[in-house]
């Protein structure tokens, strides 16, 4: 059966007047948050990954990605999706005086949402998330930013799509980006299929 997860409905790991964050999805593939940034809000210091690709989906506002040991500043806009791969040293904020909202998506997932609830929880939990490294990382020029419709991201963990209307065969998972149902998130299993009249992010994950 589609699992379906209403606008607000996910799992809360911080809600307050200047943040709001929430999990869409734990799957292995894929671990996906939907997060509410206040303006000037601080996110993650720099950092880098070394198993998985980080991702930021911009719903409305705009992101500040902030790259290599230098700390680059790359604006990404609503409708755009950013690609962080493992090894590129990286951080974000929201660098503007209005709300951004986004998604977050960790490919492999590696437990991300995992780590999560342990800092709502207060409970420690080792996950793939390092200091820069003294060599500086991966070049930032490999760390994209892409818009439109069409393929955004493809890689050996996740390929992510913004369809104008879709038709979701599982497995596969999206999220509803316009229209009364904007702001839902879906999984569909194998076997099944959903349609959806509206723009669509697919979101297809391999663990």
């Amino acid at each position: 059966m589609t699992r379906v997860i209403a606008p607000g409905q996910g799992e809360i790991v911080g809600d307050s007047p200047t943040r709001r964050v929430e999990i869409l999805s734990d799957d292995p593939a894929v671990n996906v948050t939907v997060s509410r940034f206040g303006p000037g809000q601080e996110g993650a210091d720099l950092h880098v990954h070394h198993r998985h690709s980080d991702f930021f989906y911009v719903l409305e506002g705009e992101l500040t990605v902030r790259l290599g040991p230098q700390d680059e500043q790359r604006t990404v806009p609503a409708g755009s999706l950013a690609r962080v791969p493992p090894g590129v040293v990286h951080g974000f904020r929201n660098a503007s005086g209005a709300d951004l909202r986004y998604l977050n998506l960790h490919a492999p997932g590696c437990e991300f949402t995992t780590y999560m609830r342990g800092l709502r929880d207060g409970v420690r939990f080792v996950y793939d998330q390092h200091d820069p490294p003294a060599d500086g990382g991966r070049p930032i020029s490999e760390a994209e930013v892409t818009g439109g419709d069409g393929v955004l991201a493809d890689t050996d963990a996740v390929r992510i799509e913004r369809e104008h209307v879709g038709v979701l065969r599982g497995p596969a998972a999206g999220f509803v980006l316009e229209g009364e149902a904007a702001g839902t998130w879906l999984e569909v299993p194998a076997g099944e299929e959903y349609r959806v009249d509206a723009p669509l992010l697919r979101v297809t994950g391999s663990a």
